[in-house]
């Protein structure tokens, strides 16, 4: 059983201060909420006209001016498998960014053609263990994009609504 303080705790809430941040931008977006989702769901809300949006709080990014866009992650069971954006790629149709200062939103063919025409210029990153409370041995792989590329496709750029929660 997982105590206060184990990795399981810090990752369950961890997981339960996003779904609360997942819920508050619902609430402003007057987008429905998904529930229930699970591991390979490649988006979070579902908007009035039907579209699918995937969000992610790249919280860390305020402070590099780059966004982490992660494809990539170690299960615990050995090798890389597809996660962030290679899943939302073909599931969602927007894809929103979001930080303590902006909310970003981009189409997702967009943002597909984007990555695809520049990924040999996009530094790759892994994560280091512990980061977002990943398990040990769990790491992520992502290009790390300067905002002031992304920008030049962005949908929609906004003031954060989401006030962000302390965990």
């Amino acid at each position: 059983m997982p105590q206060l303080g184990d990795d399981m705790g810090s990752v369950s809430d961890f997981i339960e201060s996003e779904e609360g941040h997942e819920r508050a931008l619902a609430a402003f977006m007057q987008w429905d909420y998904v529930e229930g989702q699970i591991k390979g769901d490649g988006y979070d809300f579902i908007a009035n006209d039907t579209s699918k949006i995937e969000a992610k709080f790249d919280w860390g990014s305020i402070n590099t001016g780059n966004h982490f866009l992660e494809f990539s992650q170690t299960s615990g069971s050995g090798g890389w498998q597809p996660s962030g954006h290679s899943l939302s790629a073909q599931q969602a149709d927007f894809w929103v960014v979001i930080n303590e200062d902006w909310l970003r939103i981009y189409r997702m063919e967009e943002l597909n053609a984007f990555v695809v025409e520049n990924r040999e210029s996009f530094e790759v990153k892994q994560s280091r263990t512990g980061i977002n409370n990943n398990r040990k041995g769990q790491y992520a792989k992502a290009y790390l994009i300067p905002f002031v590329f992304l920008d030049s496709i962005a949908f929609l750029k906004m003031p954060n609504p989401v006030q962000r929660f302390q965990s």
